[in-house]
């Protein structure tokens, strides 16, 4: 991405350019794509580059502050990316707030990952992850270990999903 590429998403989004070259390669493509995709004509056009580039300009920040807790931490930079962005965002925060407190990053980091195939189990068993989120902890937490212990990729995982639908009614 060149020096123009910069100027067009500072313009855009009211930043200046350094920041925008920390941001993961991946982030800066994504924003470039934005820019190639996005025809401004309108005020509504306008809104939506604003919107599309925001979304990434947040993602990149909390994904520049990730690099600096797992250095700080030594919690794999792996691990803190595959955690859902609504989790990312509280551990940049906790980090910021008193980067010196690891135990309390490493709590959000374990209760996050101790549930982190409700995801995948939703689609097992058809039912919107909303309304496993909504089950109490412990079962959240029951049903991810029932799955990550159970889950066979070459198998119709019927008693699975039989002992997971189960799981709900407790």
């Amino acid at each position: 991405m060149n020096d123009l590429d910069y100027s067009a998403i500072e313009k855009a989004l009211g930043v200046e350019p350094e920041s925008i070259a920390e941001m993961p390669e991946e982030i800066r493509a994504k924003m470039k794509t934005v820019l190639e995709t996005i025809v401004v004509r309108t005020d509504e056009d306008r809104n939506e580059l604003y919107n599309a580039l925001d979304l990434l300009w947040q993602k990149g920040s909390v994904l520049v502050t990730l690099e600096k807790v797992s250095k700080a931490t030594g919690i794999p930079m792996v691990t803190l990316s595959n955690l859902d962005f609504e989790t990312q965002q509280v551990i940049v925060f906790e980090y910021l707030a008193n980067s010196g407190n690891t135990k309390q990053i490493y709590m959000i980091t374990n209760s996050a990952l101790a549930v982190i195939e409700l995801d995948k189990i939703a689609k097992l068993i058809a039912v919107p992850v909303r309304e496993l989120r909504k089950l109490p902890r412990r079962i959240q937490e029951q049903m991810c270990g029932a799955y990550a212990m159970e889950f066979d990729k070459d198998s119709t995982n019927a008693e699975l999903v039989g002992e997971l639908r189960g799981m709900m009614q407790q």
